[in-house]
């Protein structure tokens, strides 16, 4: 025979751990809310009160025309990225970036529309807008770099000076 006070006990403790299942999905969808409201937990403490934003798509004509470092195999540091690269800047008309991170972690804001963080790394490349603000920012000490920068056909020489 089945002992009533332990069905009563059984009966409890699962009531308990239903309460606490409940606790936590809610906690659950609570941090999935934060996350899909912020991008990621990562970028959180960089975010403005900003708005999440999609980084545009490259354009499948768009044509290669130079790079920065200008030498082959150079990378951009920690320590030596360009100070016009650190504010906030902008390409030419019709210029669209590439930012290609070769190891640890890059910052790349999009301040326009409205502001906009991104976490680059190996396996996340920047895409830059013509003409668009935004500004770059090492997050790690280790972290190696390049930017591409591209042009679509027929739309006039480029002639940019950089710092």
């Amino acid at each position: 025979k089945t002992n009533p006070e332990s069905i009563k006990i059984n009966f409890n403790q699962s009531m308990a751990m239903a309460a606490f299942f409940s606790w936590c999905s809610r906690l659950l969808l609570l941090l999935m809310s934060y996350v899909t409201a912020c991008g990621a937990f990562i970028s959180a403490p960089f975010r403005r009160f900003s708005t999440v934003q999609m980084m545009k798509e490259l354009p499948k004509d768009v044509v290669k025309y130079s790079q920065v470092p200008g030498k082959k195999g150079a990378t951009f540091t920690a320590k030596k990225i360009p100070k016009g690269l650190l504010r906030e800047h902008t390409t030419k008309s019709g210029t669209w970036g590439v930012i290609n991170v070769l190891q640890g972690q890059l910052r790349y804001t999009i301040n326009e529309p409205s502001e906009s963080v991104h976490i680059l790394d190996v396996d996340t490349k920047g895409i830059v807008e013509p003409q668009v603000k935004h500004e770059v920012a090492a997050l790690t000490d280790d972290v190696e770099f390049f930017v591409e920068f591209y042009r679509l056909p027929g739309t006039g020489p480029v002639n940019e000076k950089r710092d």
